[in-house]
């Protein structure tokens, strides 16, 4: 019997302290599938450009003409850490404006123009797509933006915020800002900041531990191979229970 105990206490502890992660990652897992299932996504500009950026000011989609219109602020930006030793000027700050057959459809706000040669004038910054919702089959077009800058690694996500502009196939325009505490609320949201590359660096839906940087250890090692091995004793001891009292 003390064999069993042991191995009773063993397997809860395995499960106890691999529940919390595996629980995350499975949930990310499953949000970003229900996601991925349920929504047709692509980069709206792609016919003007043969880049994966957004770099042009002006766009027809679904016989709607978007434009985007910068009013100069006569600021420079901060250079952010990354930019410190590659000799790069300091990049404009514009306030960027967006308009849908000449009628402007949401208030100016601010952004960094991208002086690099890679990536385009509104990289990191703004982004539009084409989503196709394939269970009610309605087509809209996102607008999605980064409000918040960054110049140091050190800076918190947690200050994140990007201003998402939904213009529906009636013309009808919506507009909200997500917070990165309250991403969760908006999981197409979420996917559509990861494929711009408009946050500083990847993120899940409730937690980022689907996007860190995989070892032998994490996750292989702990929390799967923890959980794996905790449910097997925990067999194990269900198993010898049985005998025991057959």
């Amino acid at each position: 019997m003390g064999r069993i105990i042991i191995l009773f206490i063993s397997s809860c502890l395995l499960v106890g302290i691999s529940f919390s992660p595996m629980f995350s990652i499975i949930r990310e897992f499953w949000i970003d599938k229900k996601v991925t299932e349920r929504y047709e996504i692509h980069q709206a500009y792609q016919e003007y450009s043969s880049d994966s950026h957004l770099d042009v000011q002006e766009l027809i989609i679904d016989n709607k003409n978007i434009k985007i219109r910068e009013e100069q602020t006569g600021r420079k930006a901060p250079l952010p850490y990354w930019e410190e030793n590659e000799n790069i000027e300091p990049e404009d700050i514009v306030k960027i404006h967006f308009l849908i057959n000449d009628k402007e459809i949401s208030k100016p706000d601010e952004i960094w123009l991208s002086n690099e040669d890679k990536g385009s004038r509104y990289f990191s910054w703004l982004d539009i797509f084409n989503v196709h919702d394939l269970k009610t089959g309605e087509k809209q077009i996102k607008i999605i933006q980064r409000l918040t800058g960054m110049t140091s690694i050190t800076e918190p996500m947690e200050d994140m915020k990007w201003k998402i502009i939904t213009i529906r196939g009636d013309g009808k325009v919506s507009e909200k800002i997500l917070d990165y505490s309250y991403r969760s609320d908006d999981p197409l949201a979420v996917q559509l900041i990861n494929f711009a590359t408009i946050s500083p660096m990847s993120m899940g839906y409730y937690s980022n531990i689907t996007h860190v940087y995989p070892t032998y250890f994490f996750p292989l090692f702990y929390p799967v191979f923890t959980a794996l091995f905790g449910l097997i004793l925990l067999i194990i001891v269900l198993i010898l229970l049985y005998k025991r009292h057959k």
